[in-house]
Formats: structure tokens, sequence, C-alpha cells
């Protein structure tokens, strides 16, 4: 059967056709590299309420299967599955509906200039500008595009394509049968953070993503991802650098970082001092994009938000802020849903691990 996408949402996500209606709680499911997260929400009055959540490590489920693929698509079918009927038992979740994500390491998504045509013609002409941009042949992929709003008399119409291997989408549907989860739709994460961070708000913003072993920078403006770059560094980078530099284990490399982060204490500098080349170079990646961004156009960006597992290391926020020149705010997507009062500072603390999870469970509610 094949999947639509739906047009509803901005940019599309990845329909299975054959639901309908909308349900009255969906759980968004994240598929991490480190850990897997998951989040049941109740709609009600066009409210989203959470009503359960939980994440758990990867490790021990998840093994490579030589000659199956790179990325998520090299892990064993019935092991993402054993990992997944775990994390939603102990979570308690109970929404069968589910929304899923595809990591942006593994979907494809760029903006492509386009002369002043019709709609039509540039229908006719996405599939085939598309080769300059896939890097696997176009009968391997589902494209879907749309077309940007210009924010100034401009002669090009620009175009956000996006692309999700058809690999990835099959695999999907067989860990969901076997897992027993009605799958609603899968999306590119990029999209599931905006929804969760962004939301309507104007406000240009730089969105930094920081996952276990890469790290993802989106440029949202009114709404909609203007730019979208992946690059290769992410916090399990910090835990090798520690592990090398102090000739400690893994486990408790990964305690020092969490524990210590960028501390500016001298019993701790030792710690700092190890992983501050590896952030510094990161932000100063960073801060080329966002300044060639604003240099092409005239709605510059205000903010940056730091989200995902990597962005809590203690002192990043401090330290981009000097490096970036803006506002720099860690994302808390737990503050776009209902949630019980006594346990919002808990949420406050845990919630950049869990921005993918809560835009997919907003999904159906929102347009965005």
């Amino acid at each position: 059967m094949a999947i639509p996408f739906l047009k509803k949402i901005i940019p599309p996500g990845l329909n299975f056709g054959f639901l309908s209606g909308k349900p009255s709680r969906v759980v968004g499911i994240d598929i991490g590299t480190y850990s897997t997260k998951v989040v049941q929400l109740r709609y009600e009055s066009e409210r989203a309420i959470l009503e359960t959540y939980g994440e758990l490590l990867n490790a021990g489920y998840l093994k490579s299967s030589a000659g199956v693929g790179t990325g998520f698509l090299r892990f064993l079918d019935k092991d993402i599955a054993t990992l997944l009927q775990d994390v939603l038992r102990e979570s308690k979740v109970t929404a069968q509906d589910a929304v899923l994500a595809v990591p942006a390491a593994s979907g494809f998504t760029v903006t492509i200039p386009f002369p002043k045509i019709s709609i039509q013609e540039i229908n006719e002409a996405v599939p085939l500008e598309a080769r300059k941009y896939v890097p696997i042949p176009l009968s391997e992929v589902t494209l879907a595009w749309m077309i940007l709003d210009n924010e100034a008399p401009s002669d090009t119409i620009q175009v956000l394509l996006i692309a999700v291997p058809k690999e990835m989408i099959e695999k999907f549907r067989r860990i969901a049968e076997l897992t027993g989860i009605r799958p609603r739709a899968i999306e590119i994460e990029t999209f599931s953070v905006v929804r969760s961070l962004i939301g309507r708000d104007p406000t240009t913003t730089a969105i930094i993503n920081m996952g276990h072993h890469s790290t993802n920078l989106t440029v949202v403006d009114r709404g909609v991802v203007r730019l979208s770059h992946s690059f290769n560094h992410g916090s399990q980078e910090l835990t090798r650098a520690i592990e090398r530099g102090l000739n400690v284990n893994e486990e408790r490399a990964e305690a020092m970082k969490r524990e210590m982060g960028l501390s500016d204490r001298i019993e701790e500098r030792e710690i700092t001092s190890v992983m501050l080349p590896l952030i510094t170079s990161l932000l100063m990646e960073i801060r080329h994009i966002i300044q060639t961004y604003n240099h092409k156009t005239t709605r510059k960006i205000q903010k940056v938000d730091f989200t995902g597992g990597g962005s809590q290391l203690k002192g990043l926020i401090e330290l981009a802020a000097s490096h970036l020149g803006t506002e720099v705010t860690r994302g808390n997507p737990f503050s776009r849903i209902v949630t019980p009062p006594f346990i919002q500072p808990m949420l406050q603390e845990i919630s950049p691990s869990f921005s993918v999870a809560i835009g997919l469970a907003l999904y159906e509610l929102t347009s965005r």
C-alpha cells in the first residue's frame, strides 16, 4: 500500500492512509541512537494533556547486524520491537495509535530555488531537480515538497524538499506489526522538534538538536523550516574524549560528563579542558551557518534554542551565548502541553530529551 503525504501539516508527514479519524490519545515514539523515548498525550478540547512518558536505554537491545545497512537500518526488526514493547510497557502506555520519527541523518531536507513559474510547473520540475540533491536513486525514496513564502520580493521561488528512504518506511511498518501498534504517520524528527518547541511563534529561531551521535541545526521562520544542517558531532564524542584524556572507562566518563559538565572549579577543570575544544569547534561551525544565513536574508535569527540529550551539559548554554552573540535558551517542550504542576520542575530538567517524542505526539492535534 502506498503511503501518501499528508497535506494538512507543514511540511507534510508520511501518513498511513488506511487510518482515518482523529484518535483521542496518541503515543510519540522516538527511537534514538542512545535511548528510546515515548510520550502519550490525550487530546481534550483542543488541548494536549500528558498522560505518561518514559525512556529506556538501547544498550542491551540493539545489536548490529552485518549487511543490513547503516544507521537505524542496521538493527534487527525483532530487537527494535522488543525494545519498544518494553519501554511501552514500563511507561504504562495504553495508546495504540503512534507517530514515529525518522532520524534527521536518515532523511534529506533541502531548500531548492526555482525561477518564478507556475505551481504546476514546479510540481513537474521538483522530481527532476531532486536528483541533484538526493544522494541515492529517487526510485529508493519517497518525496514531498512545499513552496515557501518569500520574505521579500524575489526573482526565485524557494521549495522545501523532503525525501525519506522507502527502506526506512517499510522497516517502520514491520516493526509496528511486531510491536502491535498502529502507526498514524512517520516524519523526519526535525519537524517534530519544531512542533514541540516553536509551534506558531513567528520569531526567526535556530534550533540546535544535540544528540548522541550528531547535532542538527534547523532555522525556523514564522513556523516554517527554512534551513536544516547536520554536524557529525554529538555528545558521545565528549564521552570518548574523557575516556581517552582521563583514562577511564565509558561508564565513568559518561557519569563525569553528566555530573560535572563544563565546570570552572579547580578540581574539575581537567574534565572541562578535555571537552572544551570539541564544544568550541561545534559552536564555531554553528556560528558560521547562522552568520551565512543572516547574510542572505532580511529576517535575521533572533534566538537559539538548544535541545536534545546533549544540550543538558552543564555550562553549555552560557558558553553558547558567549560564542553566538545572541539569546540562547534550552527549549522546554513540556511547556506546550498540559502537565501536573507538582512534576513540572522535574519535567523541565529532562525536557530536552523529549522534544522529538512530544512533537510526534502533538502531530494529530496541531498543524505545525
